[in-house]
């Protein structure tokens, strides 16, 4: 319960921006480190609660937002600190708090006149570069990453992460995205803070998140607290929102490529509320009509929909309830086809028990099918496998005189389904089999304590202790000493019907520091080993969604990275100007790699296709941001080599004789420009222009002959790369054309000027001779407009 409220003031304050001070005091009741702040969120015009309200505190936006019904809760330190309560289209509300004592702030919102006023915009609180103590983290919600032009027009959460510095991509049609030179599998992607294995659409063109039902999203690139684990390069946590507690409301959307709708409100008013969103492709009719016979015959299909339920047991007490569900299906003409599908459930209890401590309870299940399918060849086949997962999570926050502390426990289950091959047809001579997979069990306790001895300086220290266990049963191949291992050496295997089959287990210390000189500058720095014991196997050059997922086992061992970034950070102009160069370096234990000519699914020993070795990457990052004006936006440069090589005591299996060589995710340069034109009231005009390196491909060297026939020699594994990648996105947003209704209109295109883009390249046999000669692969080789209506209803 708040403690009564014994004296409060209010003070005007003026500045570059017009801050209002109000001071809450305490009396003679006992002096706390904590105090509580609460309020409530309204329009000024008519009276009515404002939902999704930002609240950025001392140039920090950590998720904090007003619940449906207008109300916000927040846990302060003792002392002074600046609010700022920001909504898309109304103007800021800005506050310095003095706070000695628990107190109740109502804000009211105007809303702002865009033909006379500028519009402010960006990717985090405009002076959170300088005061957060985290380096390598990067925040935005959803109204921020509307305005960036996206595929099929969609808003979406990984195409607005890849124009910021850090973080690429393989190429158009890959899944997941490489973080300062990590593979895909090694970013932990969390809705809810629930693992989300399967997390992209259409071939990795969108995600699976839904922009209309997504509140906010935080990455952390650099330093990972120490209570997100599992991965070794990254954690990006997507917070979904909860339904509105006091009337029901939702939208419709009509596009050429995509339809939605949304619907939320309360089942019991004050109390639950529910959000129902949900997306459906229609963009057949574009295939049908392309000009290629191969891609008039290629379907393409996907959905999800999401369900929120919270519940609001007390002021102190609330339970949220979270469902989504994803499915895909492509095929490529009659030649081959993927389809997968994914469902992730949680239920997250959060409870204030006393002043100072807090627990928040976390249930998840997940689970993951995919398959791959090949209808037209001599011998139609399918492949299926997939996984199911259990995740528990307890987390403790004490708050003490001068430090806080964050400590728990968390849990995962994994189940691989059995991977299965099967002939599609009665006359397809492939013979059906299944092999088992594994089955194990990933536990570990956390603590971390955040430590602010003067407003200049800030410390955040943690440590993980992640532990794994395999769990029966399996079948352990032995191998034969001294030679590699291989279908040839195999002597014997062992069956482990139940119990360890293998353990692994290591410290993980995370450590962060900031150092602020002034109000417009500081340095930033961090450290952070991280475990991995669930990796992806793939037989493409980049990730696909139906990529293997695969449990360290006796043969594959676990990844261990250690990570470490430095930065300076420097703003101008009030702050109008926001700006970062950010330096990192990573090293990464057992990472895999396959041998040549590897044989990946339906392998019942797939360690000996495998090889582990040792990986690097490095690089800098440059950030520069205009935060307010007519014209908002960033530019992004990013500096990255990403490289690795075999380990193994053997030569006959080595990739390039053992030496360093570049991933295939190794872009050195990427650049990436979005800008956003405020035109007028309601209508924005957005460009996001993309530059990178081409990727490393394996090449043809030369050509001889024997026996009149021509043998190709290829180069060393990456020794190429394809040619540089270049797009430009536009997007134009404006309010519908009846203005009875609450209607908005989304224009965009997608690959402006139609560049065929490489994907990769391929050989082919070519004359009577049969000599190979190269070809480019382009996924996407022509402009791509989209055009999305949405109307939206109810108060």
């Amino acid at each position: 319960m708040l403690m009564p409220l014994m004296a409060m003031h209010f003070q005007p304050s003026y500045g570059q921006t017009e801050f209002t001070e109000v001071s809450f005091e305490q009396g003679n009741n006992p002096k706390r480190s904590k105090y509580f702040l609460t309020g409530k969120v309204t329009q000024l015009e008519t009276s009515e609660p404002l939902a999704g309200v930002a609240i950025h505190i001392d140039g920090i936006f950590a998720g904090n937002n007003t619940d449906a019904a207008g109300q916000y809760a927040l846990t302060l330190d003792s002392g002074k600190h600046r609010l700022v309560f920001r909504e898309f289209g109304k103007k800021p509300a800005h506050y310095i708090i003095l706070l000695f004592g628990d107190g109740k702030l109502d804000v009211t919102l105007a809303d702002r006149d865009f033909e006379l006023e500028v519009f402010t915009v960006q990717a985090e609180e405009r002076d959170r570069n300088i005061r957060s103590p985290i380096t390598g983290v990067t925040k935005m919600n959803i109204d921020e990453i509307k305005l960036v032009p996206a595929f099929l027009g969609e808003a979406d959460v990984f195409n607005v992460l890849q124009s910021m510095p850090g973080v690429t991509s393989v190429g158009e049609g890959s899944a997941g995205m490489n973080i300062r030179g990590g593979q895909a599998d090694q970013n932990l992607i969390m809705m809810n803070e629930a693992i989300v294995l399967s997390n992209s659409h259409a071939l990795g063109f969108l995600s699976s998140f839904n922009g209309d039902a997504l509140q906010n999203f935080t990455l952390f690139k650099g330093t990972v607290p120490s209570y997100f684990g599992g991965r070794s390069a990254s954690a990006l946590n997507i917070e979904m929102r909860k339904g509105n507690r006091e009337n029901w409301k939702g939208s419709a959307s009509l596009g050429t490529s995509v339809s939605k709708f949304l619907v939320e409100g309360p089942i019991v008013p004050e109390k639950t509320s529910l959000l129902f969103a949900t997306r459906l492709s229609n963009a057949n009719w574009l295939l049908e009509n392309a000009n290629e016979v191969d891609v008039k015959k290629s379907k393409i299909n996907f959905h999800d929909f999401y369900l929120g339920i919270s519940h609001q047991f007390s002021e102190n007490n609330s339970l949220d309830f979270n469902l989504l569900n994803t499915g895909d299906y492509f095929r490529f003409s009659n030649k081959f086809g993927f389809e997968w599908d994914n469902l992730v459930g949680s239920l997250t209890s959060r409870n204030l028990l006393t002043d100072n401590f807090s627990l928040v309870g976390l249930a998840a299940f997940g689970s993951f099918n995919n398959g791959f399918f090949e209808p037209s060849e001599v011998d139609p086949s399918k492949i299926d496998n997939g996984l199911y997962y259990f995740q528990g999570k307890i987390t403790g926050l004490l708050t003490l005189e001068k430090v806080d502390i964050n400590f728990g426990v968390e849990a995962v289950q994994y189940q691989m389904r059995p991977e299965s091959l099967r002939p599609l047809t009665e006359e397809s001579g492939i013979a059906a089999k299944t092999i088992q997979k594994e089955r194990g069990l990933e536990y570990a306790p956390f603590v971390s304590a955040d430590w602010n001895p003067s407003e200049n300086f800030s410390v955040s220290g943690g440590i993980r202790y992640s532990n794994y266990i395999q769990q029966g049963p399996d079948s352990v191949y032995r191998y034969q000493e001294g030679a590699p291992m291989s279908r040839l050496t195999i002597e014997g295997v062992d069956y482990i019907e139940s119990g360890q089959v293998v353990k692994f287990s290591g410290f993980e210390p995370r450590f962060s520091f900031r150092r602020t000189f002034d109000n417009s500058s500081s340095i930033k720095g961090g450290y952070s080993v991280m475990n991995q014991y669930l990796q992806t196997i793939s037989n493409a050059t980049g990730p696909t969604p139906i990529d293997l997922w695969q449990l360290s086992t006796t043969y594959i061992l676990p990844q261990r990275s250690q990570n470490a970034s430095l930065g300076y950070f420097r703003n101008f102009k009030e702050d109008e100007w926001s700006t970062s160069l950010e330096g990192f370096y990573r090293t990464t234990d057992n990472q895999l790699e396959y041998r040549d000519f590897a044989d990946l699914f339906a392998n019942p020993h797939i360690e000996t296709e495998l090889i582990q070795g040792k990986g690097k990457s490095y690089g800098a990052e440059v950030l520069i941001q205009r935060n307010s004006g007519g014209i908002t936006g960033w530019l992004a440069y990013t500096y990255t080599r990403s490289l690795i090589r075999t380990t193994s005591n053997f030569a006959e299996i080595q990739v390039n004789q053992g030496n360093w060589f570049a991933t295939n995710f190794d872009k050195p340069h990427n650049i990436s420009l979005v800008t956003n034109i405020h035109i007028g009231r309601g209508r924005t005009f957005n460009t996001n222009f993309n530059f990178s390196s081409g990727r490393p491909v394996t090449g043809l060297t030369s050509n001889y002959v024997v026996g009149g026939i021509f043998v190709p020699n290829f180069g060393n594994r990456n020794e190429f790369r394809i040619p540089n990648y270049f797009r430009i996105d536009i997007s134009y947003l404006t309010n519908g054309f009846i203005r009875k209704w609450d209607d908005k209109i989304n224009f965009s295109v997608y690959n402006l000027t139609g560049r065929r883009n490489a994907y990769s390249v391929f050989f082919q046999r070519e004359g009577r001779n049969q000599r190979l000669v190269p070809y480019q692969i382009s996924i996407l080789g022509t402009a791509f407009p989209s055009f999305t209506y949405t109307v939206s209803f109810g108060k």
